[in-house]
């Protein structure tokens, strides 16, 4: 058991989430000796406008059951709408927070300007648009951090063949954009093989276990996501990939549940890895090009991108080195 991997991927959706969730992860990660992924939100908060979403099935339960005004806070579920977006990567604290991501040794990139807009608008996008917003996070990017971004995460795994064609243009080189399956190059929307590599997360996230009647019934019911975790990477083929939100796992309503699942996975003996890690140990190796698609997953009450099933009809594509 001690040689499985796991990388755990850490978004930062919200404003409340860099000042409070990234203190109390990297204070999590640094006792236990765990090297992590951060994808940064840079631009407006607007977690105020995804109340459009309570009219999807199961959004009401997913958040009700991810406790969200403890998680993400009364304020923040204003934000947009009776209350100003606050700038995030503009803002002075927030920016010390997300340096200190990058001072504590961990991987750092993408994850939105705008993490509602992206999430609900994507599809609707034209090329022009999609350019527009990926020069600005790569600016903002460059701004805070003094070089320009290699990785990206999609808000929502929202992603399409031509989004992921736009960051590559800008110099994304590793996205986590998917859900299920192994590492693989998506098509471009000619159908030609982008040089991006991207590492789907392949385990469910905490809100998605639960939204169920299963886990999310009763704080008692939330533990049994610990042992549902640890028996997913031990049948998983490596690495395994780990989705984890400052506002959620790295909140106060659910942070000790996610420090006891860190310690089960230690007990374990999971080897804790960075996505740039997993690009690495794939140099030179025969890598799958797949066709980007749209698919639904339990507890989550939108459509999710993905490269795993009958979509998946892949070619090889070999990699004279890891992306960087």
């Amino acid at each position: 058991m001690g040689d499985r991997l796991l990388a755990l991927k850490v978004d930062v959706d919200t404003y409340v989430g860099t000042l409070e969730g990234i203190p109390r992860l990297l204070d999590l990660f640094a006792k236990e000796g765990i090297r992590a992924t951060f994808f940064f939100s840079l631009g407006p908060d607007n977690t105020g406008k995804a109340v459009k979403r309570i009219f999807k099935k199961g959004f009401i339960k997913k958040v009700l059951r991810a406790n969200p005004t403890a998680s993400y806070g009364l304020k923040t579920m204003l934000y947009g709408t009776l209350l100003p977006a606050p700038d995030i990567g503009a803002k002075r604290d927030a920016i010390a927070k997300m340096r200190d991501v990058q001072a504590s040794g961990h991987a750092i990139g993408i994850h939105a300007w705008d993490h509602i807009d992206w999430h609900d608008r994507l599809s609707s996008m034209p090329r022009a648009e999609i350019d527009k917003i990926v020069i600005r996070q790569q600016a903002r990017f460059e701004e805070i951090f003094g070089e320009r971004a290699v990785l990206s995460a999609a808000p929502g795994w929202t992603a399409t063949a031509l989004s992921a064609e736009v960051q590559e243009k800008h110099g994304i080189r590793i996205t986590s954009d998917t859900r299920g399956g192994s590492p693989f190059h998506p098509r471009r929307t000619d159908g030609s093989p982008s040089a991006v590599l991207e590492i789907p997360s392949t385990l469910p996230t905490l809100d998605e276990l639960l939204a169920s009647d299963r886990f999310g019934a009763s704080p008692d019911a939330r533990e049994g996501t610990i042992e549902l975790l640890r028996s997913q990477i031990r049948d998983a083929e490596d690495p395994a990939v780990h989705s984890i939100h400052t506002e959620i796992e790295g909140g106060r309503a659910l942070g000790s549940l996610f420090a006891r699942q860190v310690a089960a996975w230690k007990e374990d003996g999971i080897q804790f890895v960075t996505l740039p890690e997993v690009a690495d140990a794939l140099a030179g190796t025969a890598v799958p090009v797949r066709s980007l698609t749209f698919t639904t997953l339990e507890g989550r009450a939108t459509p999710v991108a993905t490269g795993w099933g009958p979509a998946a009809d892949s070619i090889l594509y070999k990699q004279d080195q890891a992306p960087r």
